[in-house]
């Protein structure tokens, strides 16, 4: 019923599916829950503490490598992703965490020389393909960078990259045969509506040329915008290998790139180049704290001064406020929070007293995603027609209306005895 809309839609593909298969197997294995739906982002954003360490040591050292994973397990914005709470939530997680499991798999490809990270390039490269789109392919950008400036003229030189690139293929294409094959129809307006992000801003996601810029502070915390070119003018002298300096950094600019000609911008876009960025502020930590280290105080005084920036850094980087603000209900303005957790209960407290074949309606905004999660209900955010009763009704289930008190009910459904009027009322927005 009115599937005129991404959110909608019976034969959803709208996105690419692996994240969804990733939760859908936590809810196999532990129950459906919350617990359960954030867990796969909870596991996937630890993993990326690895991913910085190991990337910053490869390629600077060990400070480095500490310190970018200092900053990601502190990281505010990866708190508001895996609860939830910033768009586009658990898939973005997916698509940095798979994005820059490829660049570690590269760093350490180039590192090691061994012949089998180039196979795991590829694997992660093409799970965040399956995440979300063509974007997935930034490891390649770099790699390709790299590979270019090298000394080295023979074609022999790309063969790697090739071998990569044919795995990320071999992971992904099997998905879109299958989908063309079995639903050409939706496939190909997904298709063509998700290549018009780039050339318009859909569903109201617009800006110009400086909103990603202007994101920075909210993504990284408010001082990064002053600092960041410095971290990336250190990040690029660190890095010894003149080669690697250009392809690492170009994954930042590539990303800032595309997403700034796109015409569609959402917050969360650009956070895929979380990595880079992260490790170019642990480039200035870094700096710093040598700095600190020249002093001329005993060792045991530097340690300490050392030990409180560091808890000082951890606190600006967690952003506690915030975290009271929208994740906790001890400030009064949290009135999102508070109903959420109102709905929830209405929805939970409603799902044994209703006949199992229920469908329910009138649910306010786009809180009917909620319902279906809590109670198992098919929900809608619509006031029924007349055809749209007949047809539950002739499909053996029950039509259950939400009594909200800003909506003015027709006659055909105030007369029909057959359907059930909750008269609890839903918060939220319309």
């Amino acid at each position: 019923m009115a599937y005129d809309n991404w959110d909608r839609s019976i034969i959803w593909l709208h996105k690419q599916p692996l994240f969804l298969w990733q939760i859908a197997l936590s809810y196999k294995i532990f129950g459906v829950s919350e617990f359960s739906l954030r867990l796969p982002s909870a596991l996937m954003s630890g993993l990326m503490i690895i991913f910085g360490y190991r990337s910053g040591r490869i390629f600077i050292n060990k400070r480095v490598g500490f310190y970018t994973a200092f900053l990601f397990s502190t990281s505010f914005y990866m708190i508001e992703l895996i609860s939830g709470r910033q768009q586009v939530d658990h898939n973005d997680i997916a698509f940095l965490f798979y994005v820059s499991a490829s660049i570690w798999a590269w760093c350490e490809y180039i590192y090691t020389g061994k012949k089998y990270w180039i196979i795991f390039i590829g694997v992660f490269s093409g799970c965040s393909i399956l995440c979300k789109w063509f974007a997935g392919l930034l490891v390649y950008s770099g790699w390709f960078i790299y590979s270019v400036i090298s000394n080295k003229s023979e074609i022999k030189k790309y063969k790697d990259i090739l071998l990569s690139f044919i795995v990320t293929v071999i992971i992904v294409l099997p998905w879109q045969i299958f989908i063309f094959c079995k639903y050409p129809t939706e496939a190909n307006y997904e298709f063509n509506y998700n290549s018009r992000h780039f050339s318009q801003a859909l569903e109201g996601h617009g800006g110009d040329a400086w909103t990603h810029f202007d994101n920075i502070g909210i993504m990284y915390g408010k001082l990064v915008p002053f600092i960041l070119l410095f971290g990336f003018i250190l990040l690029y002298k660190k890095i010894e290998n003149k080669r690697l300096r250009i392809a690492f950094v170009s994954f930042t600019f590539f990303v800032y790139l595309f997403y700034t000609l796109a015409k569609t911008k959402m917050l969360s876009y650009p956070f895929v180049a979380a990595l880079p960025v992260f490790m170019s502020l642990a480039c200035i930590m870094d700096f710093m704290f040598s700095k600190i280290e020249l002093l001329k105080i005993r060792r045991l005084m530097v340690a300490i001064i050392l030990f409180f920036v560091i808890i000082f850094t951890g606190y600006i980087n967690l952003d506690f406020q915030q975290i009271q603000g929208t994740h906790t209900l001890l400030k009064d303005e949290n009135q999102y929070s508070k109903m959420l957790m109102y709905n929830r209960e209405v929805f939970l407290d409603i799902k044994d007293s209703l006949p199992r074949n229920s469908v329910l309606f009138n649910i306010k905004g786009q809180h009917y995603v909620e319902s279906m999660f809590y109670t198992g209900f098919p929900s809608y955010n619509l006031v029924p027609s007349v055809e749209q009763c007949n047809e539950v009704k002739k499909s053996g289930k029950v039509v259950v209306l939400f009594k909200n008190s800003d909506t003015d009910l027709p006659e055909y459904l105030k007369n029909d005895k057959s359907v059930i009027k909750l008269q609890r009322q839903l918060q939220g927005y319309d």
